[in-house]
């Protein structure tokens, strides 16, 4: 079959180029809003616009469908999309309510038509802010979720058993490219409170922290961002302290064999549309503590690994409105975070045994070949509907 995209980066080599027997066209070049889009960001000083928007008599092979992701086509010709958080995409407009942006209402009938055949939301989390923002339209609401199933993405295993655990100290390893909105900030406040308070020694511990210190901005903190002279301090941390090895990067071969490697990963946090690092670890083995924010309840659960964090708002996010509030969730994650290193520290068969949980629940829950069948399935009932009806135009 041939699917057309409209990129081909992460996400869509996560959720949509899975199938080797597919051709799949890449149509990025052929999308009016390629070449729009920069024009209303810099010129007009407008938001970007999350539509794929054909270009006539460009593509020289016609796909049999396009499958998007986060986006939207102004197309007849059949079309579905994967999405992390609600669709149709659209950017905030100042002053302007979500449910009345005017992008959003003009983007809602193109998803309505009977050429868009289905959505696919990556989790329940997505699924319930999907729904939301529909929650005083029913009549949209009942359409949208007619066309909506859940599924989250494919993984593939790194390995069949966990390793067993090599004597001497607790491998720890934290992966994030935005190191702070990922939570790394809290990993090290939580390991160096642990060791002043002669809790633990350094010796007990090695931990790779892998993330870029250059990345402050943390979205999830919005107007309350995090000072200097706190930067400076995580930073000066990092260096004082023995048992933490940092790198700013690290090729992904090479990441995948720490994660095998290592007992057990670190992701607490503040904001996350899903966590495919959680994936990862899991299927080399490697139990992860994570916060409890969007999808990571869903793929992280008790048997798996352990799940920590404060009150959620109704998109299951942390809605920080002060200072105080922002600092009170910092406390509750670092506290959960030594509570959870001190029992793992205590009885190390606990990292084991969850380790081995996530192997299993990968396997069942993330197998690559069931995923393909999954979307095959979605697939065919689509083509089968452009063999009744096919389009009168060219995509």
């Amino acid at each position: 079959m041939k699917i057309g995209i409209t990129n081909n980066q992460y996400p869509e080599r996560r959720n949509i180029i899975v199938n080797p027997d597919n051709t799949y066209l890449n149509l990025k070049k052929h999308n009016l809003f390629y070449f729009l889009n920069p024009f209303r960001t810099r010129i007009l000083q407008k938001n970007k616009t999350f539509v794929f928007l054909p270009l006539p008599l460009l593509a020289r092979q016609q796909p049999d469908i396009l499958h998007l992701f986060n986006e939207v086509a102004i197309t007849r010709r059949k079309w579905l999309a994967t999405f992390e958080t609600e669709l149709p995409r659209v950017l905030p407009v100042a002053g302007v309510a979500k449910q009345d942006n005017p992008e959003l209402k003009r983007l809602i009938p193109h998803v309505l038509k009977d050429n868009c055949f289905g959505l696919i939301a990556i989790s329940e989390a997505t699924l319930n802010i999907q729904m939301k923002l529909f929650q005083h339209k029913p009549d949209i609401a009942k359409r949208m979720r007619a066309k909506t199933v859940v599924l989250h993405p494919p993984q593939k295993l790194f390995c069949q058993q966990k390793m067993p655990r090599s004597p001497g100290k607790l491998r720890l390893v934290f992966a994030g490219g935005e190191f702070y909105r990922k939570g790394g900030a809290e990993v090290v406040l939580a390991i160096t409170q642990l060791l002043d308070e002669k809790k633990i020694d350094e010796s007990q511990l090695e931990v790779q922290l892998i993330g870029d210190l250059t990345k402050r901005h943390n979205i999830a903190h919005r107007q309350y961002q995090d000072n200097e002279e706190f930067y400076r301090s995580i930073e000066n941390r990092i260096q004082r302290y023995r048992c933490f090895k940092h790198q700013t990067r690290m090729d992904n071969a090479a990441l995948m064999a720490l994660f095998r490697h290592s007992d057990v990963g670190l992701l607490p946090t503040w904001q996350e549309t899903y966590g495919f690092s959680v994936l990862e670890m899991q299927s080399s083995g490697c139990p992860v503590i994570t916060s409890n924010v969007r999808a990571l309840p869903e793929i992280n659960p008790p048997g798996a690994g352990w799940c920590i964090g404060g009150a959620l708002n109704d998109d299951r996010e942390y809605s920080i409105s002060s200072v105080t509030e922002k600092d009170h969730l910092r406390q509750a994650l670092i506290n959960a975070l030594k509570r959870t290193l001190m029992d793992i520290i205590e009885d190390p068969t606990i990292a084991h045994e969850k380790g081995e949980g996530g192997i299993t629940r990968i396997r069942e829950q993330h197998c690559p070949l069931r995923y393909i069948h999954q979307l095959n399935d979605i697939y065919h009932r689509g083509v089968a509907e452009f063999v009744r009806h096919p389009p009168m135009i060219s995509i």
